[in-house]
């Protein structure tokens, strides 16, 4: 078999790449295809002791023998699936864009090799093809598909103590337009298995691009610099594919298999290959806005707030709060109860403070400079989380930056509700960096998505982030595969395509 262009990978990358590009390609994908429905119902008739588990390990375990993911250390709480699709399966619809000050940081060995604004015009295209919805007071000048119903609710109970607060945008289907194959949004959370498929997943993006299925590509044999075969591995027995470009858009980890199995050229760094690991740490916080009568769950799609004025940067870590729609838990509700207040027989007044509650979570960056880190050997990847902890105390003092920030703000920290999960473990399911692009020393790929050493690989995805802060990255990795699609087209001497999908 022999293609013009081999796109490795159905997710967000692969299919977003595949959406805009020009000529003769092929995507393939080592998941089977699946009917979300049956997924659905799966997971409603499990066990949901750890509902956690019962999501991501046994809702979309896959047919094929190959198909097992990495098991990560018990340190990191990441976790993915190999399905058709991927990982977007089971993603919430959060739609952030990285921000401008990650994008156009001036770090020595980090930076991104193009700024917020030239990535300006792909990311609108993005959320474009992710169908969002938003807030009308997104501060990001977004063209939403649809609007976020009852975010003035929020806005009015909000504002007196953060007057920035908008609902971050989701890529959830508020339209009654279903052409794509989604349903409608109707706020009944579960989004990762949403029951109407209203969240969009990359299956959802349109593409004239011929899809195999249950093909995983075991490695690359390069002849010089040049990819000229995709050795492939399928129920069948094994496969190969010719080709002329190829783009690794498998899941991070997978990806970085795939080309550690490569009989890879000189040239490419292949010391660098899987450092770098950023995806996110956590804690939750909790706080009372006096006051404030706190409008629970009324919007008309599952969605978080983005707090501004809790957000930011300190000691070089950046981190986005965000407060939770849903009602408190009970150690917020326990340390907000006023004792003094009930034993002034002030009991009216106690109960309204209940009706003031905040329940926040806090997602904080990673830096690549700790270097968490991945390799592999004898068939197995291994995770180096050293650099995590021992940098993991810096978080406590922008906990610390946090509460400063909300008692000038004349808001209450609820202390005693706070969880510093960070101080135990890891991730958020955002297996970010590893083949990082740009033009620092720790590059693998270069500006042009090329990994370096090679005439004929790019990369998309990712893994290619060479820093993502504190946001969420699927947007960035739409919006950087249609970046690339783009490349390729000019290289191809097709021209560029325009469409959002």
């Amino acid at each position: 078999m022999f293609i013009d262009t081999l796109i490795i990978g159905n997710g967000f990358a692969g299919r977003s790449v595949a959406s805009a590009l020009q000529g003769d390609s092929l995507i393939v994908e080592r998941g089977e295809k699946f009917n979300i429905f049956e997924r659905r119902q799966r997971f409603m008739q499990m066990d949901k002791t750890n509902r956690h588990y019962a999501l991501i390990r046994s809702s979309y375990e896959s047919k094929h023998a190959f198909n097992i993911p990495e098991q990560m250390p018990k340190d990191c709480a990441s976790e993915y699936i190999l399905v058709d699709g991927g990982c977007s399966n089971h993603w919430g619809g959060l739609s952030f864009r990285l921000s401008q000050a990650v994008l156009d940081g001036e770090s020595t060995d980090f930076p991104w090799p193009f700024s917020y604004k030239t990535l300006l015009p792909f990311y609108s295209r993005a959320e474009t093809l992710l169908r969002i919805s938003a807030d009308p007071r997104d501060p990001e000048g977004r063209n939403p598909r649809a609007e976020i119903k009852g975010s003035d609710k929020w806005h009015g109970a909000l504002g007196k103590y953060f007057p920035g607060a908008y609902i971050g945008a989701q890529a959830h289907n508020l339209s009654a337009d279903n052409s794509q194959g989604q349903g409608q949004c109707l706020g009944a959370g579960d989004c990762e298995l949403c029951p109407m498929d209203a969240k969009t997943r990359s299956l959802h993006v349109q593409v004239n691009t011929q899809v195999l299925n249950g093909m995983m590509v075991d490695r690359l044999r390069f002849e010089g610099d040049k990819a000229v075969e995709a050795i492939c591995v399928t129920e069948d027995g094994p496969l190969s594919i010719r080709f002329n470009r190829v783009v690794v858009a498998a899941h991070g980890v997978e990806s970085l298999k795939l080309l550690w199995k490569s009989n890879l050229p000189a040239a490419t760094p292949s010391e660098l290959l899987g450092h770098h690991y950023q995806d996110h740490a956590v804690a939750e916080l909790a706080c009372v806005l006096p006051g404030v009568n706190i409008p629970f769950l009324q919007v008309n799609t599952a969605a978080q707030i983005v707090i501004p004025e809790l957000s930011g940067e300190h000691d070089g870590i950046e981190y986005t709060t965000l407060a939770l729609m849903t009602p408190p838990k009970e150690a917020a509700r326990a340390g907000a109860l006023d004792i003094e207040k009930v034993n002034a027989w002030d009991v009216e007044g106690a109960l309204k403070d209940m009706s003031s509650i905040r329940s926040l979570y806090v997602l904080l960056e990673i830096p690549p400079e700790w270097d968490v880190s991945l390799s592999y050997s004898a068939g197995k990847v291994s995770m180096d989380t050293a650099g995590y902890h021992q940098s993991k105390i810096r978080y406590n003092g922008v906990i610390e930056s946090i509460y400063q920030k909300m008692e000038a703000l004349g808001v209450r920290p609820i202390r005693s509700a706070e969880q510093r999960h960070y101080m135990n473990a890891m991730g958020t399911h955002h297996l970010i960096g590893m083949l990082s692009m740009g033009n620092g020393p720790r590059a693998v790929v270069d500006a042009d998505f090329k990994l370096k050493g090679t005439s004929n690989v790019r990369v998309a995805g990712s893994s290619l982030f060479p820093r993502c802060g504190s946001r969420n990255p699927t947007v960035t990795v739409v919006a950087t595969s249609l970046m690339l699609a783009e490349k390729l087209n000019s290289e191809s001497g097709e021209p560029l395509i325009k469409r959002a999908g």
